[in-house]
């Protein structure tokens, strides 16, 4: 695998500000309306220290999308990357990412936590659906209440306030271990 530092390379990321990373379809129902509503919080807490990424598909109008972030004044803080992401991009933007964000509105699950804990990062996710299941609060990341903005930026804050990554990582260790195909062999 490549570093952190080389994944960020590739897409043209800075080398040391927090990475948060949304990725997979945008559709109503994964609230990443929410995640732009959080950004300002963010933004004036850490400005040019912390950067947000939402990488996938727009699926419906596109433009809301960007006039949102335009309107809440986080254009450049939070980028959105509009389009289908090829297989051997998707590694770049876990591996650069310090922290997966799913602020879902609903869900039944999600194949992108799987997808983060295989790359080693936390999660902080909204308690809908099976999620809880699998984001294990306190452990693989935090889970905050569906459609409110700051209980997500004060969850992202504390991840990098408090230092979670490496308290997080026996978690995700552990929780990996579940979906590895020697398991699904057993």
């Amino acid at each position: 695998r490549k570093s952190r530092a080389e994944a960020r390379a590739a897409l043209d990321l800075p080398a040391d500000a927090r990475l948060v990373l949304f990725f997979g379809f945008i559709k109503p129902y994964k609230g990443v309306v929410h995640l732009i509503d959080a950004a300002p919080a963010l933004r004036e807490k850490y400005g040019d220290d912390m950067r947000i990424l939402v990488v996938g598909d727009i699926y419906g109008e596109r433009e809301p999308y960007f006039e949102q972030v335009r309107r809440r004044g986080v254009d450049g803080f939070l980028s959105i990357h509009d389009g289908f992401v090829p297989d051997e991009t998707v590694e770049d933007y876990f591996l650069a990412a310090d922290l997966v964000v799913l602020p879902y509105v609903s869900a039944t699950q999600s194949g992108i936590v799987q997808i983060a804990y295989n790359y080693d990062r936390p999660v902080v996710t909204t308690a809908v659906g099976g999620l809880p299941e699998v984001v294990l609060e306190g452990e693989t990341g935090f889970l905050v209440p569906p459609e409110d903005p700051g209980a997500l930026a004060a969850a992202i804050a504390r991840f990098f306030d408090e230092d979670c990554a490496a308290a997080f990582a026996e978690g995700v260790a552990r929780e990996k271990a579940k979906y590895s195909w020697d398991r699904l062999a057993e």
